[in-house]
């Protein structure tokens, strides 16, 4: 949904984010991946051997991603899908600030967030290793990464569809858009899942049949409940030999938390960036200005998401590779009383405090000054009680004790409210 004060940012020829101060296609990148291919082009750090798989363990070493969040995806949604099918999937792993994607034969994808860019989008060719731009920019994938399913701005997303025997999508049956807030039978379409989830039923490894009318003939419990994929593909082309049920949840948490911060920071500092091209001695601070008042509409939206405030009842829970779960639980800082904001709980909810954890990351870290600190003020308000409105009802009282405790202790630059 596009902010009231916001949406005729969107509305022009161009994509706002195309124009000053942004300008992102033409703008020098400073994130993980542009630093990892000058160090390789200058000879810093050494290329590794030509092997694909020994480059992506690089690269996922490099930009701080556990191998454990892989997850497998059959569906031909990428620009590689001359090369994925059912038998041969791609693979998407993912870490705070970067994800990656690598399909046996061809290249690796990368999307690493920028402190400004947001997520910026490469290709590593494996079939020019080594070679002059053998890694690139690859602006053509805001064809898909710079829609309105991406919040109009650079961004992630995963998607649910039918998919038939060759991996081809059957869009006349429907597709779905996953975020937290999707039932389980909507996600995973195109994807196969490890793990367990008892009584309830998602998309994932299934192949539907098309119908004449343009419909999918499809059987829920064919995928259900799968605890290995042995005999179902070749997994030593792979990392893993898993498609983690429990990454895949956290990865479709995360894009849109990724898309909402960059549409907050990109569409304040253009709003900022306008309003003292009409006014150069304007106060962007003054509550009666565009920005300072976008800001505020911005910072309840990011709010909202980092709570969790939409998120779907997984009822009786889901149980994935104990892998993943131990890397991701074992990164993030603790209160003193041991508490963190990567603790699972896998069964109601997925987090067992429900605040973001990507109130960590580089994208959070980033936001424009104005934003970030109402974000945090607002949060403040909703843990402390002194904003006591029903919206945020679902949390209890044990629950908001920990969040404060945990983003009081772990949290740098608070604004004085936290004090």
């Amino acid at each position: 949904m596009i902010s009231l004060f916001l949406s005729p940012l969107a509305w022009g020829q161009r994509d706002f984010f195309e124009m000053a101060p942004t300008n992102y296609s033409e703008a020098v990148a400073t994130d993980g991946m542009a630093r990892l291919a000058a160090a390789w082009k200058a000879g810093e750090k050494p290329l590794p051997g030509d092997d694909p798989l020994e480059v992506l363990r690089v690269v996922l070493e490099e930009l701080d991603i556990p191998m454990e969040s892989q997850g497998l995806v059959y569906s031909k949604t990428s620009q590689q899908n001359n090369l994925i099918t059912p038998r041969n999937p791609r693979a998407l792993y993912f870490g705070d600030d970067a994800y990656v994607g690598y399909v046996p034969g061809g290249g690796i994808e990368v999307a690493a967030i920028d402190p400004v860019l947001g997520p910026v989008f490469y290709f590593l060719e494996m079939d020019r290793f080594g070679q002059e731009g053998w890694v690139g920019r690859a602006n053509t994938c805001l064809q898909c990464h710079g829609t309105s399913r991406t919040e109009l701005v650079p961004g992630l997303l995963v998607r649910s569809v039918f998919v038939n025997e060759d991996g081809h999508p059957l869009l006349g049956a429907g597709t779905f858009l996953t975020t937290h807030a999707s039932p389980l039978k909507e996600r995973w379409g195109g994807w196969y899942v490890t793990g367990s989830h008892g009584e309830a039923r998602h998309m994932g490894n299934t192949i539907a049949v098309e119908q004449e009318d343009g419909g999918a003939e499809f059987d829920y419990e064919t995928g259900a409940n799968w605890t290995s994929l042995e005999g179902k593909i070749d997994t030593s082309r792979y990392l893993q030999g898993t498609s983690n049920i429990v990454a895949l949840m956290v990865l479709e948490h995360q894009c849109k938390m990724d898309n909402l911060l960059t549409k907050a920071s990109m569409e304040y500092r253009r709003l900022v960036y306008l309003q003292k091209a009409i006014n150069p001695d304007a106060d962007v601070r003054e509550e009666s200005g565009m920005a300072a008042r976008a800001s505020k509409d911005l910072a309840e939206q990011v709010l909202r998401y980092m709570l969790f405030s939409d998120e779907v009842d997984l009822g009786e829970g889901v149980e994935g590779d104990g892998a993943f779960v131990a890397a991701f639980e074992g990164k993030g800082p603790r209160s003193s009383e041991g508490d963190s904001l990567r603790e699972f709980r896998l069964y109601g909810r997925l987090f067992k405090n429900r605040c973001s954890y990507m109130i960590y990351s580089k994208a959070f870290e980033n936001l424009p000054e104005a934003v970030r600190e109402r974000v945090l003020t607002r949060l403040w308000e909703v843990m402390s009680g002194e904003d006591d409105s029903e919206e945020y009802d679902y949390l209890g009282r044990s629950e908001k004790k920990r969040i404060l405790e945990i983003v009081g202790e772990t949290v740098k630059g608070l604004p004085g409210c936290w004090e």
